[in-house]
């Protein structure tokens, strides 16, 4: 039994447009994929601006608008293993990792408004990042 198929149109980084046809399955899953980045990209801006990291964030500077729909699963993909390794980070290098990458604090400002020395701070991003990498490649 011969499934319907769909079009669907892509417009290329080059401004080039391509047509692909996919089964009605194919389709519903590629748009509930869509509405996942979307919830996952609002969820990170209210994150962001709820820690005071940023005033506003439009989604163009989440997602460059060429992005073809195969580099947001990949990307929402890569998303779910950082979330994933942050989360089993103990709450210290978790919170300096945010600190550091997210706010762009540096390791001596970080340090400043822990009150630790600014050493503790390099030493303990160093352990983070190594762990996370851990964690991604598993």
């Amino acid at each position: 039994m011969d499934k319907p198929l769909v079009t669907i149109t892509y417009k290329l980084a080059s401004g080039r447009r391509i047509c692909v046809e996919v089964s009605t399955a194919v389709k519903e899953l590629l748009e509930q994929s869509d509405r996942q980045i979307r919830s996952q990209r609002r969820q990170d801006r209210r994150y962001l601006i709820s820690m005071g990291c940023i005033d506003e964030l439009d989604d163009t500077a989440i997602v460059a608008p060429h992005e073809d729909i195969a580099d947001l699963i990949i990307r929402m993909d890569s998303y779910k293993q950082l979330y994933a390794a942050m989360e089993k980070l103990s709450e210290a290098h978790r919170r300096r990792v945010y600190l550091y990458h997210f706010c762009d604090l540096t390791c001596r400002e970080i340090a400043r408004v822990e009150n630790v020395h600014y050493s503790t701070i390099s030493r303990s991003l160093r352990q983070a990042h190594k762990a996370m990498k851990g964690y991604i490649t598993e």
